[in-house]
């Protein structure tokens, strides 16, 4: 059974189904999605839960006997399976199929990871699981959609926003759901109104006491290397997840890298803009980056980055903060490091 994020609530209430598919590159709604699952399985009494992951240490048989064994606390249990490449090898196919018939009530399996291709979906594993559980493919958001999914998060905090707030908070995290959701939360916590107004989310979100991601980007693409590196001194301070910064990096680098490329062959740079979904009044800020910032340096930033993801991953890197701030320095032309291998375990002091 196929259904979509915004469904889910729904069809929770007439109980947990013995699997949930949960696959796309939008992670807030991956995670709420897993969230009101968990949510879900509390109130039907589910009282073990089991999180698993299919890293260099994770054995097949793991989830095989996770499956079949009867749990320690509660008649029922919840597992829960990350694929952190989205692909499934023959190891792990054939596990499924052991299991699928298992999967009841009593134990339900929810496996998640980035998006699949449609030949994943047609295979084996995955059709047995569709057949007894629900699908539920999670896409990017922009649009009339997110500002639906604006509105139903508005109602969860029971928050009245304004049009004119809502287009302008939609714009400051420029489409981006978990960074929207913080600032809701942050917002909900501060007002003791429930009637937001413009006003108010101007000055919530525009606080400079306590610095984000996105000021992070902003500096960095401004030029402000010293900036940067405060900026990233403040993140490690208040122990900002290294992921976050990751990706914020990861997607803003890489789109400028494909710019920079379609401007050096002379191709149509707007395919580009679009498929990254850029908000219109951001679209000139990635342009002149692409043609400030020579190709040499934007494909080391995006090797290192790629680095320090395979880093983080694998524990072996002591201090990410030091490797962002390395790479911005690199990208702002603060210091020609694109030739520089420092080691991944290099704790820097930032001052």
């Amino acid at each position: 059974m196929k259904i979509y994020a915004n469904q889910i609530a729904t069809t929770l209430k007439d109980g947990l189904a013995p699997c949930y598919l949960l696959f796309g590159d939008e992670p807030f709604q991956i995670n709420d999605c897993r969230l009101q699952i968990k949510q879900a399985a509390k109130q039907n009494g589910v009282e073990e839960f089991i999180r698993l992951s299919d890293d260099d240490q994770f054995e097949w048989d793991d989830l095989i006997e996770h499956c079949q064994s009867m749990s320690l606390f509660s008649s029922t249990k919840l597992i829960e399976l990350e694929l952190t490449s989205g692909k499934m090898p023959k190891a792990g196919s054939d596990a499924i199929k052991q299991i699928t018939e298992q999967l009841s009530s009593e134990t339900s399996l929810v496996i998640f990871g980035p998006k699949l291709e449609s030949s994943q979906t047609r295979a084996a594993w995955f059709k047995g699981l569709d057949k007894v559980g629900i699908y539920i493919p999670v896409y990017d958001i922009d649009g009339n959609h997110l500002q639906r999914w604006l509105k139903d998060q508005l109602a969860k905090h029971k928050m009245q926003m304004s049009y004119e707030a809502q287009v302008y908070l939609l714009e400051f995290t420029a489409g981006n759901l978990l960074a929207c959701a913080q600032e809701l939360e942050k917002i909900s916590m501060a007002l003791s109104t429930s009637n937001v107004t413009l006003t108010d989310v101007k000055k919530l979100v525009a606080d400079q006491s306590r610095y984000s991601v996105f000021q992070l980007i902003d500096q960095l693409w401004a030029g402000n290397a010293k900036q940067c590196v405060n900026i990233i001194e403040r993140l490690k301070i208040e122990e900002l997840e290294p992921n976050i910064i990751l990706w914020a990096l990861q997607k803003d680098v890489v789109l400028i890298q494909q710019l920079n490329q379609a401007l050096n062959y002379k191709l149509d740079t707007k395919s580009i803009l679009d498929s990254h979904k850029v908000w219109k009044n951001k679209q000139a800020v990635y342009l002149n980056q692409a043609k400030r910032i020579p190709t040499h340096i934007l494909n080391a930033a995006v090797h290192q980055l790629a680095q320090i993801d395979q880093a983080i991953k694998f524990h072996t890197l002591t201090c990410p903060y030091s490797m962002f701030a390395h790479v911005c320095l690199m990208l702002t032309g603060a210091a020609d490091l694109a030739n520089v291998e420092l080691p991944l375990d290099l704790d820097l002091e930032l001052n």
